[in-house]
């Protein structure tokens, strides 16, 4: 069994270190920041409908699941993910709470909205092709949707245990460490922050390791490929975070231009 941990420990520490986290110094640098991730936040549901569709396939005449553990697992982040509270006594989609908090700062989330209607309307490929959607954005979702495309339900696993589930808890208690927007300046923000915090580093992330150890079993293949899948899924965000850096830079340099 390959210790897919060990083996992509440089590309996660280089995440952790990313300077992009520091970057997000005022409310015009988080707007970049929200209007480039709020793609992210959609693409995951799409790795997780897949992984439901595995251990708790939606159809009928219903047998009972093989894995009941998994298959409670996949429904239960389904339900938090699709209906989670919003913090203010009612329940929405973590993409919707996202929507929010963006609007809370002046971000601008119709452009991910339209993209997700023209989806549902059109389709993804189609939709694609949009070209509101930032470069950068669209590059990470490719890769997201390449490992659905693989039909591969470990390499899939693989992409949310280890480019997600794992180091989303990290990421965002870096962003809540280093950037400089407080509490007070975007309130949802911070609750979607500190609530992917608490869900995926106690409950999450460890059962998607125990799925990535289902679906390879004693198979070497299995594991090779959920290895490059893990490794794939965390360079794609090094990369995506690179671009949002330099996007948030240019700003910064522009901003100044036009003050002196």
């Amino acid at each position: 069994m390959i210790d897919i941990h060990k083996e992509i420990a440089p590309y996660t520490k280089q995440l952790e270190n990313h300077a992009l986290y520091k970057s997000i110094i005022d409310q015009e640098s988080l707007k970049v920041f929200m209007e480039h991730h709020v793609y992210s936040v959609w693409d995951f549901m799409s790795l997780v409908k897949y992984l439901q569709n595995q251990f708790a396939p939606s159809a009928y005449p219903w047998t009972p699941p093989k894995n009941k553990k998994l298959s409670r697992f996949m429904n239960e982040i389904v339900l938090g993910e699709e209906s989670d509270s919003d913090n203010k006594e009612s329940h929405a989609s973590h993409f919707e709470l996202y929507c929010m908090a963006m609007n809370e700062v002046k971000a601008n989330s119709d452009l991910a909205r339209s993209f997700v209607a023209n989806v549902s309307k059109n389709g993804l490929e189609s939709s694609m092709e949009d070209p509101s959607i930032p470069i950068a954005a669209k590059k990470f979702m490719q890769t997201t949707f390449s490992f659905i495309n693989s039909g591969k339900p470990h390499v899939v696993a693989a992409a949310f245990a280890f480019g997600r589930e794992t180091v989303i808890p990290m990421m965002f208690q870096e962003l809540l460490n280093k950037m400089n927007i407080k509490k007070e300046q975007a309130q949802s923000f911070h609750y979607y922050l500190e609530r992917h915090i608490e869900v995926d580093g106690d409950e999450h992330g460890p059962i998607a390791l125990e799925i990535i150890s289902t679906l390879c079993g004693d198979n070497p293949m299995n594991w090779k490929e959920a290895l490059e899948a893990s490794k794939i899924a965390i360079q794609a965000r090094i990369a995506f975070w690179d671009e949002v850096l330099f996007r948030i830079d240019q700003k910064k340099h522009l901003n100044l231009q036009i003050t002196h």
